[in-house]
């Protein structure tokens, strides 16, 4: 069966190890692609042991290019569409599966990030290729870039190309152009051979030059969540165009904050989200519920109204003393049970919040996601807060195109009875599992 491939190039040469501060993020960047691979039925396909010793004529960036269907032939892989990614990348763990974005055409990211560095590229190149009229709306990054089967004759010839002129393709890029290696002479043979070519894919799957973004920082006017700009908006983290020596420093640094994300037994990968469950929170949600109750609420319970399945369940018995998780569906009920198997702190209720006869438990917080209607929301908003003492409320779905959540939770900050923490989870715009779109924050937390 044909399997999409990352053709994931990692070439170590210990002559410049001491130019990169050591190969350390080499190895950090495999093991996301790796979990990457894995999550999403990719074929994870190394490039680490050069085909042509002499690396001053055949550099690493020209092989990756010219040797790729080569490689796939020898080791006996059946490929359905390639992605050349180089080894400087990292994917953020639930980066979308970009291979379903291609149409399968030849899918690249449009290289806009020098546009000085690219236009005497390709001034530089031209008279090689005969003075070509080249396209600079067309220019795009050779990683990442996809391809299939059909595009196999075209990098084949490139291959035979360069074979053809390699001392003269040495003496532009080191003498003359001074400008990378195969990325721009590559854009010429896809453009000369009018290679039909899908240049949708947007920037946040080639996010560089992170510091001259100043997507290292966070957004210190809210201050609500200190997690990196790039990571927050970016799937696929491209750290170049920073000092080659500093490198291996500032990809540990972001693999020290984000590593949790890619161990399989991390809570956020054990359950699901909004994004495949229409009735769960997101991840979103669930990672800033880690980030505000994580510390200091080990001593307190929360009570869950409406649990459904337990995969919200699950993260906050991570973040309590106790659970107390309430479902009325039975089929739900015991599926909570099922997905909480592996923690002792929760305690499960099955039963209508509703019903006359349920007696709220004496708690710090609570999470609302009982009735979805505007009276239902109204009537727990204020029977919680007569009953308790001074407690947190959590609520989703105030982003639901429905409002009628939204709505119930405005009326009551208006008249005073809870005040506005902030707001957690996806943004407007997303869209859950049941093609549902957000028209604001998935959630909010508020005072009593």
């Amino acid at each position: 069966m044909k399997k999409n491939v990352i053709w994931w190039i990692g070439v170590k040469n210990d002559k410049y190890a001491h130019k990169y501060g050591g190969w350390d993020w080499v190895d950090i960047s495999r093991k996301t692609w790796e979990y990457w691979c894995t999550k999403n039925d990719v074929l994870f396909v190394p490039f680490e042991k050069p085909i042509e010793e002499d690396l001053s004529r055949f550099r690493i960036n020209w092989q990756k290019a010219i040797f790729v269907f080569d490689e796939m032939e020898r080791r006996g892989i059946d490929y359905d569409q390639i992605c050349q990614i180089d080894c400087t990348h990292m994917i953020k763990w639930d980066a979308p599966n970009f291979f379903e974005l291609t149409d399968h055409k030849l899918t690249a990211v449009r290289d806009t990030d020098n546009l000085n560095w690219i236009y005497k590229s390709i001034v530089g190149y031209k008279d090689f290729f005969d003075g070509f009229e080249f396209d600079k709306q067309k220019y795009v990054s050779s990683s990442p870039m996809i391809f299939n089967e059909q595009h196999k004759e075209v990098f084949k010839s490139f291959k035979k190309l360069y074979y053809d002129n390699v001392d003269t393709f040495v003496e532009l890029q080191d003498k003359i152009v001074g400008k990378g290696t195969e990325q721009t002479p590559l854009n010429y043979w896809l453009q000369v051979n009018n290679v039909e070519m899908n240049l949708t894919l947007p920037f946040v799957y080639k996010l560089t030059h992170i510091h001259r973004k100043d997507m290292f920082g966070h957004n210190w006017q809210l201050n609500e969540d200190k997690t990196p700009l790039f990571i927050k908006h970016a799937y696929n983290w491209v750290f170049t165009g920073i000092p080659k020596d500093q490198r291996t420093h500032i990809m540990k640094q972001v693999w020290n904050l984000v590593k949790h994300n890619y161990d399989e037994n991390f809570v956020l990968n054990k359950i699901e989200n909004k994004g495949k469950n229409k009735s769960t929170t997101s991840r979103k949600f669930k990672e800033d519920i880690l980030r505000i109750f994580g510390e200091g609420y080990k001593d307190k319970t929360i009570l869950e109204l409406g649990c459904h399945q337990g995969n919200t369940t699950r993260v906050y018995s991570e973040c309590f003393k106790k659970v107390i998780a309430v479902e009325r569906d039975v089929v739900n009920y015991e599926k909570t049970k099922e997905n909480c198997s592996d923690v002792n702190n929760v305690e499960f209720i099955n039963s209508d919040v509703y019903d006359m006869n349920f007696k709220i438990p004496d708690v710090d917080v609570v999470h609302i996601d009982a009735g979805h209607t505007f009276e239902e929301v109204v009537f727990d908003i204020d029977r919680l807060s007569k009953q308790l003492n001074n407690p947190t409320f959590i609520f989703d779905d105030y982003g639901h195109e429905g409002r009628t959540v939204r709505d119930a939770i405005n009326s009551k900050l208006s008249d005073g009875t809870i005040k506005l923490v902030t707001h957690i989870g996806e943004d407007k715009g997303f869209v859950a599992a049941n093609n549902k779109t957000f028209i604001g924050r998935e959630g909010v937390i508020v005072n009593v």
